[in-house]
């Protein structure tokens, strides 16, 4: 862990650079530019709220709101997962040519997508001013899971995507699946409160770290109080054992991957 703070510090220019023209070429090709950064999330959520506010007739006040919190925390994950998994082999050129510690093209992603959650954290913010306070700024050690838990599980999933190319494909059907077992359209406490859901289950369910990360996120945003720091602190505490554990493992392969690719 501590090498990897130091690979981070030794290429701070190289990692800005790549973030900054990852930045950009999101949007190079569109007419209106930076503001589907705000238009992604907003046309989401309008998608979600129809169904399940009109169609469905379900949700509450503001659901809109609701919605929009899970949205933008699922769609930063998401995204950082799928181009985590994907990170060797799309940078094959660069890792050939440059001296770059190869993990730090995994850890890219996760940071690049954190730039957008905290544009969509902050239309929600904006939209739902009223319940701003002193727990609002809590929002800035959200993007700490949402930066590594995308790149602890991108270490596994980039080499096994290196060796088996069919990863790329599968990921986003894993990704799906886990739309629809986290707490994104609805409430938790909706899953621990029905009584035909195996208890196992509910265990299992809430080992998903996306479960409490829209959690928190809908405590300061959307209900306005402080998430809970305890559970947030021993996720945390996990993911970093689990990060050293990839890290030793994709350190162990690491000299393997040029050839490879």
């Amino acid at each position: 862990m501590f090498q990897t703070v130091k690979d981070i510090r030794q290429n701070l220019h190289a990692i800005r650079i790549q973030f900054i023209v990852t930045i950009k070429t999101t949007v190079a090709n569109t007419k209106l530019g930076a503001i589907w950064w705000v238009l992604d999330p907003l046309i989401l959520m309008l998608l979600y709220t129809f169904v399940v506010k009109l169609v469905f007739n379900r949700g509450g006040p503001d659901y809109h709101l609701f919605a929009l919190c899970g949205i933008v925390t699922w769609q930063s994950f998401a995204r950082s997962v799928n181009l985590c998994a994907t990170a060797l082999t799309r940078n094959s050129h660069l890792i050939k040519q440059a001296n770059l510690p190869m993990h730090l093209y995994v850890l890219l992603p996760p940071m690049v997508q954190s730039f957008y959650f905290l544009i969509g954290l902050g239309i929600v913010a904006v939209w739902n001013i009223h319940v701003a306070g002193w727990h609002t700024a809590a929002v800035i050690f959200l993007i700490l899971p949402m930066v590594l838990i995308p790149y602890t599980v991108g270490l596994f999933l980039s080499i096994f995507a290196v060796n088996m190319p069919d990863v790329g494909k599968i990921v986003p059907y894993i990704l799906r699946f886990g739309f629809y077992m986290s707490p994104i359209l609805y409430p938790p406490e909706r899953i621990y409160e029905l009584e035909n859901i195996p208890l196992t289950f509910k265990w299992l369910y809430k080992l998903n770290p996306m479960v409490h990360v829209i959690t928190a996120t809908r405590d300061l945003l959307y209900t306005g109080h402080m998430f809970d720091w305890r559970i947030m602190t021993l996720m945390m505490v996990v993911t970093l054992v689990v990060m050293q554990m990839g890290l030793f493992y994709f350190r162990a392969v690491a000299p393997l991957i040029p050839k490879q690719l």
